[in-house]
C-alpha cells in the first residue's frame, strides 16, 4: 500500500517558503509517497481584514469568525491561497487539484463553540473522495474550510483538518510546516525547543502553560494523529529545507515512545 504524507502549510509561512519545498514535494511522489496538503492563510485572513476596516480577533489561538470573517475567510482561502500553491505545484510538473474542504463534503463539521462564532471542528471526512483524487496520482491541496448541517460553512483550524485527514487516510507522516523551528517550552528563565516528545509530556506541557498560544491548537492536533496510527508527527521551519535527513533535522519529532523523555536545547 503507498504510504501517505500529509503536509500542512500554515498561512504565515506561504510567502517566505523554503525555494526548493515544491521541489522536495516532488521528490516525495517520485519516491512514491502520496502527498496531501492542507493550508491555512492567517496573516492574509488578517489583512483583507484590515482593509475593510475589520479587527482580527482570536480566542485561546482560534480565530474569532462572524459571517462577514467568514466571507473573507473563504475568498482567502478557497480563491488566492489555495490557487497559488496549485500553480506552484504545476510549475514543478506536479498534477495538483485545489478545493476546499466544503467541495464534496470533504469535510464534514460542526460548530465549535458559539463564542467563536463560525469556527468548526472535524467530524467526518470524505475519505473516499480523497482516495479518488490519489488515485489518479493526483496531489489535492485543501483549504481548511467545512461544511456542517443546512449548508453551514465553517472555518477551520488548518491543523486540525491536516491531522484529521491524516487519521482518516492513516498516513505515516504529518507534517506541520509553519514559521517556527518546532514547539518551544517556556521554562522560569527562558525558552527552550522541544526537540522529541510522547504525547503524554505535550499534553502536560499545555496544562502547565509551558506551551500557550496558538501553538495549543497545533500541538493537539499532534496528539491525536498520533493515538491514531500516524506514525510520526513534524512540527518544522518552512523557511529550511524540509529535514529528511536524520542527522540534519531542525524542529519538533512527536512520535509514541515507551519512555518520556524530552530532549531540550
Amino acid at each position: 500500500m503507498t504510504q501517505k504524507i500529509v503536509i500542512k502549510l500554515g498561512g504565515n509561512i506561504l510567502k517566505n517558503l523554503h525555494p526548493d519545498f515544491f521541489a522536495q514535494c516532488a521528490q516525495l511522489k517520485e519516491q512514491g509517497f502520496s502527498i496531501i496538503i492542507v493550508h491555512g492563510g492567517g496573516s492574509m485572513i488578517s489583512d483583507w481584514a484590515q482593509k475593510i476596516g475589520k479587527d482580527a480577533q482570536f480566542m485561546n489561538g482560534y480565530r474569532v469568525t462572524d459571517q462577514e470573517m467568514l466571507t473573507i475567510a473563504e475568498m482567502v482561502l478557497a480563491g488566492t491561497v489555495n490557487k497559488q500553491i496549485v500553480s506552484k505545484l504545476a510549475s514543478i510538473g506536479l498534477t495538483a487539484i485545489g478545493l476546499s474542504g466544503i467541495d464534496l463534503k470533504l469535510i464534514e463539521a460542526k460548530q465549535q463553540n458559539t463564542q467563536l462564532g463560525y469556527v468548526g471542528e472535524v467530524t467526518k471526512v470524505n475519505i473516499s473522495a480523497l482516495h479518488t483524487i490519489l488515485e489518479q496520482g493526483w496531489v489535492p491541496v485543501v483549504a481548511s474550510l467545512g461544511v456542517g448541517t443546512n449548508e453551514s460553512h465553517y472555518n477551520i483550524n488548518a491543523d486540525e483538518v491536516a491531522s484529521a485527514i491524516a487519521q482518516a487516510l492513516n498516513a505515516s507522516h504529518l507534517i506541520m510546516v509553519s514559521d517556527v523551528d518546532g514547539i518551544y517550552i517556556k521554562t522560569s528563565s527562558e525558552r527552550k525547543m522541544l526537540h522529541k516528545a510522547t504525547p503524554s509530556l505535550v499534553e502536560y506541557y499545555i496544562q502547565t502553560g509551558e506551551i500557550s498560544g496558538g501553538m495549543i491548537p497545533k500541538a493537539r492536533s499532534s496528539i491525536k494523529a498520533l493515538q491514531h496510527a500516524v506514525q510520526e508527527v513534524w512540527i518544522v521551519n518552512g523557511t529550511k529545507p524540509l529535514p529528511f535527513d536524520e542527522e540534519l533535522f531542525v524542529g519538533t519529532r512527536l512520535h509514541q515512545e515507551v519512555s518520556d523523555r524530552v530532549t531540550l536545547s
